[in-house]
């Protein structure tokens, strides 16, 4: 078994483990019996409730090379109560989802011109271009204005999920901040574990760790979860309150590459953006 294969493993394994932590007997129709010296349920219980031997279940956690079937990997997926997105997430760290376990890809992706072309076009909406570590590649005029300071940041730290939980300002600047923050890490969370042993994933974790002391906690949740289109407020310090619809495309010439775009929900909004970004 390769690295790429065991970490891909040890990311299956810790996912379940957290979702069975999180279950208490009752939940799934269990009675409490002694005390627990753990949170969540026994190992045996999933086992039990799943159809499947403890010994098996015991290795699939520790990340043992096993073979698990689709027929059982739902039948954990039930006794697990979990969402859709973790379902497909299950699915895909098992190599059984639509396009199994992705490979490690060297460097960040290149970005054609039309894309820049594209992002910059969309003024006066603020819109960006993400890979899968959520880097921001490029950003139009709108997008550095929306943040505020966007552009002096050096690369590295031009990431969705550091400006979220590493840079103070994001915290006053978005509404529902709690709210957003866990979709947009949960999301992260899902690309990571379908990405085993990308340095640049395990960088960011470490870089927003460093600034955010209760970010390893929220890490280790091992939450998942899938884009949903919804309004996306912000309480701008110059521009007021702003509300977005926002759309979430994938480039057909990489499937890492993905484009964000930001349009307005109100007429309120389309008149702030229209002051800093005109229309090209």
């Amino acid at each position: 078994m390769d690295d790429h294969e065991a970490q891909r493993r040890a990311a299956l394994g810790g996912f379940l483990r957290s979702r069975r932590e999180r279950l208490t007997p009752g939940e799934v129709g269990l009675t409490g019996g002694p005390r627990r010296r753990t949170p969540g349920l026994r190992r045996e219980e999933v086992a039990l409730l799943s159809g499947v031997s403890v010994s098996w279940y015991s290795w699939l956690e520790q990340g043992r090379p096993i073979a698990a079937s689709r027929q059982v990997l739902d039948a954990l997926a039930t006794t697990l109560r979990l969402t859709g997105d973790e379902r497909r997430h299950v699915f895909d760290l098992a190599g059984e989802g639509d396009s199994g376990p992705q490979p490690v890809a060297a460097g960040c992706p290149a970005v054609g011109d039309h894309l820049r072309a594209t992002v910059a076009a969309l003024a006066p909406n603020p819109a960006c271009l993400l890979d899968r570590h959520w880097d921001v590649l490029a950003h139009n005029e709108a997008e550095a204005a929306l943040y505020g300071g966007l552009d002096q940041l050096p690369p590295k730290r031009r990431n969705m999920i550091w400006l979220y939980f590493g840079w103070p300002p994001m915290r006053t600047v978005v509404k529902d901040w709690e709210t957003e923050s866990w979709a947009v890490l949960a999301q992260f969370r899902a690309s990571a574990d379908r990405h085993p042993g990308d340095p640049r994933f395990a960088e960011i974790v470490a870089d927003v760790s460093s600034a955010d002391p209760g970010f390893p906690a929220r890490w280790e949740r091992h939450d998942v979860a899938g884009f949903t289109p919804a309004l996306k407020r912000f309480d701008h310090p110059e521009l007021g309150p702003l509300t977005f619809r926002q759309a979430k495309l994938i480039a057909a010439e990489d499937p890492d590459l993905h484009l964000v775009a930001r349009y307005p929900a109100d007429p309120s909004t389309g008149r702030a953006l229209r002051q800093v970004a005109p229309a090209q």
